[in-house]
């Protein structure tokens, strides 16, 4: 699932020049942003080729502290960030296309290292999503280290797709949110104790997301016992762009039953009769059970995203 704070965007690491040195950094609420996010994001995104901001950031603008910097009156440069339990501030920046190469990205990242020092533990945390070589460049001019790895994989979906197997009587049915709400929370909550964004998820978030355009109930697929338990899940998202495997998981107490290939194999053959040609999926690179189902199943790399951070 893609509930991961980036680094967003193609910033380049020039020093600032003489004339955007004393530019001025803003501090605000997230909140006020929301009539210009959407159309920078979009900008940041249609010439990177990725998005600068996560999901997670787009629903909880409110939630986020912005720091901005403008130019003639245009939002010329943005990072939103938020406080993780031990203090750290995770961020996001990007740069506006058109007004790259004028040191804004790295006069942004000092002020918020300046931030993380004065408000917090001095810790800084960001994503480099697709890992592009500007913000590879302005990480390291920055002393930022790699601390973690994230991989989007993908398949076609051209070839013959195996039907499910299950030998126990259980089924796969399509997600009820009176029914099922709560005990996703539960399993999610399990399934990724040891992840700090996806792992966090609660009923307000989950009612976040069903309540995007994207949404279908047909597209959340269950697994269950023949007792009607919870055994794991496969959440898909289908967009006019494409199709994803949104995020799955499998109880512990019911790993190495095959469920995992199950679910895949069930959210592949539902993406397919949506008409989807190609599916995606975001894994931590430490998740090496993960990674390699997927490997066995097909999948590829599409993009490696990286987490910098800074100690100091």
């Amino acid at each position: 699932m893609r509930s991961f704070v980036r680094l967003g965007a193609n910033v380049p690491a020039q020093g600032c020049r003489r004339e955007d040195a004393a530019m001025p950094v803003k501090a605000v609420d997230g909140g006020t942003i929301t009539r210009e996010f959407p159309e920078f994001a979009r900008a940041v995104e249609l010439t990177d080729g990725v998005a600068a901001f996560n999901e997670d950031t787009a629903l909880n603008l409110d939630k986020r502290e912005a720091h901005t910097i403008e130019i003639e009156d245009q939002l010329a440069a943005l990072a939103l960030s938020h406080r993780l339990e031990d203090g750290t501030l995770e961020s996001e920046l990007a740069v506006h296309p058109q007004l790259r190469g004028r040191g804004l990205g790295s006069q942004l990242l000092q002020t918020l290292r300046n931030y993380a020092r004065e408000s917090g533990n001095g810790a800084l945390q960001l994503w480099a999503h697709g890992n592009l070589p500007g913000a590879q460049q302005l990480a390291g001019a920055q002393g930022f280290a790699n601390v973690r790895t994230l991989y989007q994989l993908e398949k076609p979906l051209n070839e013959d797709i195996a039907e499910p197997t299950l030998e126990n009587g259980e089924r796969i049915r399509p997600f009820e949110r009176a029914r099922d709400g709560e005990d996703w929370i539960a399993l999610n909550a399990q399934v990724f104790a040891t992840h700090p964004e996806q792992g966090a998820l609660q009923l307000a978030d989950l009612d976040a997301r069903i309540a995007q355009d994207w949404f279908d109930t047909e597209n959340f697929l269950i697994l269950e016992s023949e007792r009607g338990e919870m055994l794991g899940y496969n959440w898909l998202k289908v967009t006019p762009e494409e199709g994803e495997i949104y995020v799955i998981g499998v109880a512990a107490k019911a790993a190495g039953h095959g469920y995992g290939t199950a679910l895949m194999q069930a959210g592949e053959r539902r993406l397919r009769e949506r008409g989807v040609a190609t599916v995606a999926l975001y894994v931590d690179g430490e998740n090496e059970r993960a990674v390699a189902l997927y490997r066995r199943l097909g999948y590829s790399e599409r993009t490696v995203d990286v987490q910098y951070r800074a100690n100091r």
